[in-house]
């Protein structure tokens, strides 16, 4: 029996695909204006700053801690319209958002139920949300290198000389925009010369000649290499010399990290729905690979290829599960597509025994995808409302956050880890009592730190409920904090921001100068809290900020005197 999903397949794939994108790019856009700069995102902007494009083009800070065509955007919106969250996270989300059309490339190789549903899908998958948000390149290596392996199919299975050209661009791409993507790119290639290897071996019928033949996958190759290295070998050679083994051969890896993995690709932590996720994906690997060999086969092999290039390279911070993903996250995808393959397998199957209306496919993939997104991390992450959603605490697992204690990261020191971890009751009352009252005006919170380590202000959020802005102040320079090509956790964002060659580029909507009073009047701000010493032991990992002093009379000329004040923090209320 063959099921549709509504009436007319063509019409109705189409306006389903509409309803998956409009979806997905809800999801990513939700709430993003309000997010502020956090943690990574500063790696790229603080490098970009007093750099020539020419030198951007040709020189890494740290391996993945930047990327070369994000670094020479950066420096190109401060030559040009300045500097802003949105424009800086513009390449993600529209990559993230093109992520949302690849069905369009398997349509005809899969069929419309299983495209469809890998749609939506794509669309409520957190971890390809998360990365959308982000001024970070993982958001193009998923879009590019998934694109390229569903090109190359394309190219194998007609010929066609456009598909070959857009496969050689996207892989081209997704290696620019970061080297580890190698890895996707090059599993086509390998899977073309196999086939043709055993072909050449085994004996060759004529009605299983391939479209393509083993010289233009050759000149693809060639030219895929020849222009990759043109863009990325100068930056590369320079990183030998210094920064490359900051971060290569320095990891380790463990087993809980890499079964953590299942759950951020599925996105949810509910055990019975991770194991219904992947229990779809084997049995659609397995379904494709039979369907369609070639495509299946390469799209299986990209994760031994993955496993064995993190077990050769050994990256830095390989202990953490969401480092792991960054590496592998064109996997992503892949696992979404082969469970929507396994779903409708099992449903095709289903068919075949017993009758039934075409609605209660279609009902019964809606469900699942609802109960995929309502057992995921979105609805606690979106709930606003919260300047901080690109926070790890939100991101490290896809279980319900445990608000007794602040964020702790596994990518710092066991040593330090206790000191970086803040307890609920050693939040200011003033926060508790905040939370009571009615209102919606933001508050100002000074200072922050950059890294998702030490940064608690996500933290007061949840008591307070009330809209953050960051205040900053200029001119503020420490003796440490800034190394040659990238940011420690513990900097704070006001050594940042001092160093932006025109203050007047910068239109950061969520961060504010503590010094401009009239621009806090106009954004309607109700407090301003100063954190004199943060709660716990964090000062012990953090240098003191000399503007404190400053500030503090400052407000308390214009303000009068705090309206709040204990050993921690100084309120001022407008």
């Amino acid at each position: 029996m063959k099921i549709s999903w509504w009436g007319n397949r063509s019409v109705d794939w189409y306006l389903g695909l509409a309803l998956a994108f409009v979806a997905g790019l809800g999801l990513r856009c939700y709430l993003l204006a309000d997010q502020v700069f956090l943690d990574d995102e500063w790696h790229g902007f603080y490098f970009a700053l007093g750099k020539s494009p020419g030198w951007l083009l040709t020189h890494f800070s740290v391996p993945g801690a930047t990327c070369l065509p994000l670094n020479f955007y950066i420096w190109l919106l401060g030559q040009t319209t300045g500097w802003s969250e949105t424009l800086l996270r513009l390449p993600s989300l529209l990559c993230g958002s093109l992520l949302l059309l690849c069905p369009l490339l398997l349509q005809r190789l899969v069929g419309t139920r299983r495209t469809l549903l890998l749609a939506f899908l794509l669309a409520i998958s957190p971890v390809l949300i998360f990365y959308s948000r982000l001024c970070r390149p993982y958001s193009a290596v998923a879009f590019l290198g998934f694109a390229a392996v569903l090109l190359a199919a394309r190219w194998w299975q007609t010929g066609e000389r456009k598909w070959g050209v857009w496969f050689v661009l996207a892989g081209v791409l997704a290696i620019y925009f970061h080297l580890f993507a190698i890895v996707t790119v090059a599993a086509p290639f390998l899977a073309a010369f196999t086939v043709f290897v055993w072909r050449r071996f085994a004996g060759n019928r004529p009605d299983d000649v391939p479209p393509t033949s083993f010289g233009k996958w050759l000149v693809a190759g060639a030219a895929t290499a020849a222009v990759s290295a043109l863009l990325v070998l100068p930056a590369l050679i320079h990183s030998m010399h210094d920064t490359f083994f900051y971060v290569a051969l320095h990891g380790s890896f463990s087993a809980a990290g890499f079964a953590e993995m299942a759950s951020l690709f599925s996105g949810t932590s509910l055990v019975p729905l991770v194991a219904v996720f992947w229990l779809a994906a084997i049995g659609g690997a397995v379904e494709q690979c039979r369907r369609n060999p070639w495509l299946g086969w390469t799209l299986v092999s990209l994760f031994p290829l993955h496993l064995l290039a993190l077990l050769l390279s050994r990256p830095d911070g390989a202990q953490s599960t969401i480092v792991l993903t960054r590496y592998c996250i064109p996997l992503v995808p892949v696992c979404l597509f082969f469970a929507a393959c396994g779903i409708q397998w099992a449903w095709d199957a289903i068919a075949a025994r017993i009758t039934f209306p075409p609605w209660l496919q279609t009902g019964t993939a809606a469900m699942l995808v609802a109960w995929l997104l309502l057992a995921g991390p979105l609805p606690q992450t979106y709930a606003a409302p919260n300047n901080f959603t690109n926070h790890s605490a939100f991101q490290r697992h896809y279980g319900d956050i445990e608000w007794r204690w602040s964020f702790f990261s596994d990518l710092i020191p066991p040593a330090i880890r206790p000191a970086a971890v803040l307890m609920v009751d050693e939040v200011s009352p003033f926060y508790q009592t905040l939370g009571q009252e009615a209102g919606h005006r933001p508050i100002v919170e000074y200072p922050m730190v950059i890294g998702d380590h030490f940064n608690t202000l996500y933290y007061y959020q949840h008591f307070h409920h009330r809209p953050v802005l960051v205040g900053y102040a200029a001119g503020v320079s420490l003796p440490r904090g800034l190394a040659a090509g990238y940011v420690f956790g513990n900097t704070y964002v006001d050594e940042v921001l001092s160093l932006a060659p025109d203050p007047s580029r910068l239109h950061f909507r969520n961060f504010i100068d503590m010094d401009d009073l009239s621009r806090m009047r106009e954004r309607q701000v109700e407090y301003v809290v100063l954190h004199k010493r943060f709660e716990s032991q964090l000062p012990q990992l953090m240098l003191p900020l000399p503007e404190l002093g400053r500030l503090y009379k400052k407000y308390s000329q214009a303000l009068g005197p705090p309206v709040f004040e204990d050993e921690h923090i100084a309120v001022f209320r407008w």
